[in-house]
């Protein structure tokens, strides 16, 4: 399978640095400022990214254990005997039209930090086959080259036949003070009509130099730079699909003889390698290489008996395998139709021999002959004959085997891509982070001022009743006056002038009383409504002012005390005090007959003292008598939490006495109690 160029960008990586920066201006992006816009632009711009990263090869490099590549020698700039610059040379036995690829290399001392020394300025230059002149086809000599990261860099459009290609990497001085760089690997990818063939880099007649080179094998030495050994993973694709690979365990079968499986290609063609791959484990076991044979031999040959064959026997398989990737055996471009894989010294695996092969690849020049070819076995189990065509599916791991020019092609092309899903990514995290701080704070906000309204509209109505209270208590209040007391006072000038007109004495002084008491009362409330709050001082000098409206005509004698506590009266406190008081002056102007009434209170800290005394008839407490409102008293006495003491015979006048601790003031009383009035 050959790689159309059209999958990619004719130029992935740009050969010089003018054309860097005419990309970078065309992927300025414009995102609005409003975080849930910016973050439907970002997640639509993460969803384009991600669909195309799916179809390209998967990234997954690994640092390799050895064969790291190409060292540079260690060099302080500007010593004594240092170059300038150095070089490496690939010389083409035969002129080709390539392409050409640089990976990086990797340290294994530092794995996560990713490539190692990769040249920060270079230049690439082609000697065309037919002048002999060389052409830049790459020049970063005057900028640094963007950092690939752990990525292949690509350069193809190069449009010329060569037979050679020189790398120039000046002296740069490095953090730590000397000038080295590094290598993982080199490609040329041969293009034929227009499609990326195999790697030239390979072959035997690609001889590689190097001006000069820290050589320190099996890490670092000048031949690992083209020996196809890289840590850029393995060639898959990044799509995955059901398919499977072949597996097999040898449960009770012995195998004396090596297990034999023979492609048949259907005509004779040219194999120029042989690349087997290894099996992943079943039941998602992280066992590498699982079941994949330590003995290998290769035969090829244009006879189904291979009777005549080029043979070759592959050394070192086990620990080549131990990069988990293909394993690749060169064939000098052999005329074969037939091939034939030996496998001997099967691995065991708990205890049973396994073999485990996800499939085998026969191509030349990248062009693969062995897809869907038809398949036999020697030493396969019968249970397993029908998998055989699994080794030659195009597939292991679940994923689609990759020409080298594609795979390396395709992670080139994917780095810019991984690289702005990242930066999508964290700008999408930064964006809903923004959205979720403003979020908050609205409803902080929002919050704050639903409150605020709210508080201000319970203000506003709170303030509304209040006032419609104050002018309700004000009509009230003025209509009362103006109305019942103006009708109470005109019924106290009749009774005046009825009385002068020689009215019954007694009719015209209980009109009167009851006139007077009537207007007291009107008094009484207008105060209480007109006061929204009442300390004891002023109730008490209300009840005197009560007293004299009501005994008019009668000697009256009020001590009321001078130094009286300022305390807040409770409304029903108010309401008994004021009713006790209004029978016991009551009594004296319409029962006792009194010419005289002496009236004493006295208040200290801890209690309230009332004291009404008269000289009139007088009576017998213990005849019961409604008239008096004694019982209204003593009960009204027991609500206020005081005792009353009642002082009487007939003939000596009457004393009523109301003792009160000053504590009740806190204690709620509210009954209603039958008056004499």
């Amino acid at each position: 399978m050959l790689l159309a160029f059209a999958a990619f960008p004719e130029s992935v990586d740009p050969c010089f640095p003018e054309q860097w920066h005419t990309r970078q201006a065309a992927e300025t992006r414009s995102l609005t400022r409003w975080p849930p816009a910016r973050i439907h632009q970002l997640e639509a711009e993460k969803i384009r990214l991600q669909k195309k990263i799916a179809v390209l090869p998967q990234h997954d490099p690994k640092v390799l254990p050895d064969h790291l590549g190409y060292h540079s020698s260690c060099e302080i700039p500007g010593s004594e005997g240092s170059s300038p610059v150095s070089t490496i040379d690939l010389k083409m036995e035969w002129p080709r039209m390539v392409s050409i690829a640089m990976a990086p290399a990797f340290n294994p001392q530092e794995p996560g930090d990713g490539p190692y020394a990769f040249p920060t300025r270079f230049k690439i230059e082609v000697r065309d086959a037919g002048s002999g002149t060389f052409s830049e086809v790459v020049n970063w000599m005057d900028e640094d080259f963007p950092d690939p990261g752990p990525y292949p860099v690509f350069f193809s459009d190069i449009n010329l036949t060569i037979d050679q290609v020189r790398i120039t990497v000046p002296r740069v001085e490095r953090e730590s003070g000397v000038a080295y760089f590094a290598l993982g690997e080199l490609y040329l990818f041969l293009e034929q009509e227009g499609q990326l063939a195999d790697n030239m880099a390979v072959w035997a007649s690609v001889d590689v130099s190097e001006s000069e080179s820290f050589d320190m094998p099996p890490l670092w030495d000048g031949r690992y730079l083209c020996d196809n050994i890289v840590g850029l993973g393995v060639p898959l694709s990044g799509e995955k699909n059901s398919v499977k690979d072949l597996v097999i365990p040898y449960e009770n079968e012995s195998l004396s003889e090596p297990v034999q499986i023979v492609l048949d290609l259907g005509q004779m063609q040219k194999v120029g390698r042989v690349d087997l791959w290894p099996a992943e484990a079943p039941y998602l076991l992280a066992i590498p290489s699982i079941g994949f044979p330590r003995e290998i031999t290769l035969e090829l040959s244009a006879d189904p008996e291979f009777k005549t064959s080029e043979t070759i026997h592959v050394e070192n398989v086990g620990r080549r395998m131990q990069r988990e990737d293909r394993l690749s055996v060169l064939c000098r471009a052999y005329k074969a139709r037939y091939v034939r894989i030996v496998m001997d010294d099967l691995p065991e695996f708990m205890g049973q021999r396994m073999l485990g092969l996800g499939e085998i690849s026969v191509s030349e020049y990248g062009q693969v002959f062995s897809v869907g070819c038809d398949v036999s076995s020697k030493g396969i189990p019968a249970g397993y004959v029908d998998q055989l065509p699994r080794l030659v599916d195009g597939y292991t791991r679940s994923r689609r085997i990759l020409p080298d020019g594609e795979w390396i092609k395709g992670l080139a092309y994917r780095r810019p891509l991984d690289r702005r899903l990242a930066r999508v990514e964290d700008e999408l995290v930064e964006a809903r982070e923004a959205w979720r701080r403003m979020e908050l704070q609205f409803s902080i906000w929002i919050g704050g001022l639903l409150c605020i309204g709210l508080l201000g509209a319970m203000g506003l109505q709170r303030l509304q009743r209040r006032r419609i209270l104050k002018k309700l208590k004000l009509r009230i209040t003025r209509d009362l006056h103006d109305e019942v007391g103006s009708n109470l006072g005109s019924i106290t000038l009749a009774a005046k002038r009825m009385e002068d007109a020689g009215s019954s004495p007694e009719d015209l002084s209980e009109l009167s009383l009851m006139a007077r008491e009537a207007s007291a009362s009107l008094r009484d409330v207008v105060w209480l409504t007109d006061q929204s709050v009442i300390r004891l001082p002023a109730l008490l000098q209300k009840l005197a002012e009560r007293a004299e409206r009501i005994l008019s005509g009668v000697e009256l004698s009020i001590d009321l005390a001078p130094d009286c506590p300022g305390r807040i009266v409770p409304l029903t406190f108010k309401r008994h005090l004021i009713l006790f008081f209004k029978e016991a002056v009551h009594n004296c102007a319409r029962h006792s007959h009194a010419t005289w009434v002496r009236i004493v209170i006295a208040a200290g800290e801890e209690q309230l003292t009332l004291s009404v005394q008269d000289n009139g008839c007088g009576f017998d407490p213990s005849q019961k008598s409604d008239g008096w409102g004694v019982d209204s008293m003593q009960k009204r006495a027991h609500e206020l939490g005081g005792t009353m003491v009642l002082q009487s015979t007939p003939g000596n006048g009457t004393t009523v006495s109301l003792t009160i601790p000053l504590s009740t003031l806190m204690k709620k009383t509210d009954y209603l109690y039958k008056t004499s009035n």
